[in-house]
């Protein structure tokens, strides 16, 4: 039967499902407007979530790094300017605040502790008045990229209940319930427009102890308390006898390791007594650091000088609120140095690498050597400075012009021993320390294979150093380090390195049983 000769009604029907009614066009696009709404929302909660969840990350890195600049202070240093007010909002940090004292816990509100503020002596206790102090509270505000908020800084003392209450001059010197301080800094971001509800904020803690009183030593074992480590009596008097021998008894700083800092500046040593930190007021030549104390500032190939020296103090922050101010500056600007870089990796020094692949601590090249080599040494110890086996170094880099490059950087250490020479002059020696994992004269930091070193930004980096044996650095002598860069490993012509700038704190931290005493 052909289509021609089909009944009338039957063709009309087939006619009729060629296509969709209207009614049935505009069903269909409802349900597809539904759908996309319902997409749109989800996708729309993600994007919202993950960038809380950025902001979150920018609050605590900013935490983080706020923690490390406290860190960098001494301990006398660390009081705050001022009492911070109370705030009747629990969304805010100083909801905390009650009176001169600040909660510990956070929730449930709880575990109140005296804060550290800088009021003067009668604030404190005789031995340990409140003065010096240069932590301001805050808030002070700050920007990352499209993230913003305030920061807030608190310093309380803390109470060690393994060392009982004693009097100033004993041997368990505890000063009341000023054992140790708790550094607390909390990030509160400001609500973005898209934001209705308040933010929460977060906050990290950490606890410093006195290192110029003698260490803590629990009587109920030998598990060591915030302020040091434990001894049995057998151990005690056997610490009292090599006190006794080498001439440290009496001292206030035992037998127990604490750390001792020492911080990478842009200052050349002082060739006889304390030296004073010179403020970065612009870029300048690279200063050649291949000679002695008292050659001074020298600049250039032909006259090695001075190196930059250590120093105990972290480098001052003029402006906490700005973190423009102060600027960075390139403390190589020297022709030969300028290579084409971003203006953002053109700061600090760029130590080129060396012309002979692996660590050398005196440079092969006859093509600028002072460029390959950089050393900052301590000044003279005023008495026997007891390196204990482990040295860590924090530093901060990035590649050059940001590029996607492996790296290794070489790390020395040294003790300069000196002594007067021919015709005035002054002779040393630098004896090195040994690694005591691979016996070698010094250690690497590398990112190697696929990991580049870091680029977008300046990192912090971290070695650290265990020496073959406990080193004694004696009364005169001066603790050095070095650093060079790994020609083998390294295919870009150098590494920069920033310091002595209080964002890039760069320092050396030494486990020892001497620190110094405040003033000394």
């Amino acid at each position: 039967m052909t289509m021609a000769r089909l009944p009338h009604r039957l063709a009309r029907r087939f006619d009729s499902e060629d296509g969709f009614t209207l009614i049935e066009v505009l069903i269909a696009a409802v349900i597809l407007a539904l759908a996309s709404l319902a997409v749109f929302g989800v996708l729309s909660a993600a994007t919202r979530n993950a960038a809380r969840a950025q902001a979150t990350q920018v609050a605590l890195d900013k935490a983080q790094e706020e923690m490390e600049k406290l860190h960098a202070l001494s301990y006398s240093e660390l009081a705050l300017t001022t009492t911070p007010e109370h705030v009747a909002d629990p969304m805010n940090p100083n909801y905390r605040v009650n009176g001169r004292k600040f909660a510990i816990k956070r929730e449930p509100l709880g575990e109140e502790s005296e804060m550290v503020v800088n009021l003067g002596p009668k604030y404190g206790s005789e031995s340990q008045p409140i003065e010096g102090g240069v932590v301001v509270p805050g808030p002070i505000s700050f920007s990352d990229g499209n993230v913003s908020g305030q920061i807030y800084r608190y310093i309380v003392w803390r109470n060690d209940p393994t060392c009982p209450e004693s009097e100033v001059g004993t041997e368990d010197f505890c000063p009341g319930k000023q054992d140790y301080k708790q550094l607390i800094v909390a990030v509160k971001l400001n609500n973005a427009v898209s934001q209705s509800a308040q933010t929460n904020y977060v906050e990290v803690q950490s606890q410093v102890s006195n290192p110029n009183t003698q260490a803590q030593r629990s009587t109920q074992g030998d598990e060591p308390g915030p302020g040091g480590g434990g001894n049995t009596e057998q151990e005690r008097e056997q610490r009292e006898k090599e006190e006794r021998e080498d001439g440290t008894a009496g001292q206030s700083t035992g037998k127990a390791v604490t750390a001792q800092q020492f911080f990478l500046s842009d200052t050349p040593c002082s060739a006889t007594g304390t030296t004073t930190r010179q403020p970065i007021t612009g870029d300048h030549n690279l200063h050649n650091t291949l000679g002695v104390c008292a050659g001074g500032l020298q600049t250039g190939s032909e006259n090695p000088g001075a190196p930059d020296a250590l120093l105990r103090e972290a480098p001052p922050d003029p402006d906490p609120a700005n973190e423009l101010n102060p600027p960075l500056y390139d403390y190589s600007s020297d022709s030969y140095l300028d290579l084409p870089q971003s203006p953002e990796t053109d700061k600090g020094v760029q130590i080129l690498r060396d012309d002979t692949p692996g660590c050398n601590y005196e440079p092969t090249s006859q093509w600028h050597p002072e460029a390959k080599v950089h050393r900052w040494v301590t000044d003279p110890m005023p008495r026997e400075f007891k390196i204990n086996g482990t040295v860590t170094l924090e530093f901060y880099s990035r590649t050059l012009n940001e590029g996607s490059y492996p790296a290794t950087v070489c790390v020395y250490l040294f003790d300069r021993h000196e002594e007067p020479g021919a015709e005035g002059g002054i002779r040393w020696t630098d004896t090195k320390m040994k690694d005591a994992v691979s016996g070698a004269y010094y250690w690497t930091y590398s990112e190697q294979g696929n990991n580049s070193w870091p680029r977008t930004e300046w990192t912090k980096l971290r070695v650290t150093m265990h020496i073959a044996e406990p080193k004694p650095i004696l009364t005169g002598d001066r603790l050095g380090v070095a650093l060079s860069v790994d020609s083998g490993t390294t295919p870009e012509v150098g590494i920069p390195i920033m310091y002595d700038h209080p964002n890039y704190p760069t320092r050396l931290e030494v486990d020892t049983t001497t620190p110094f005493e405040e003033g000394n």
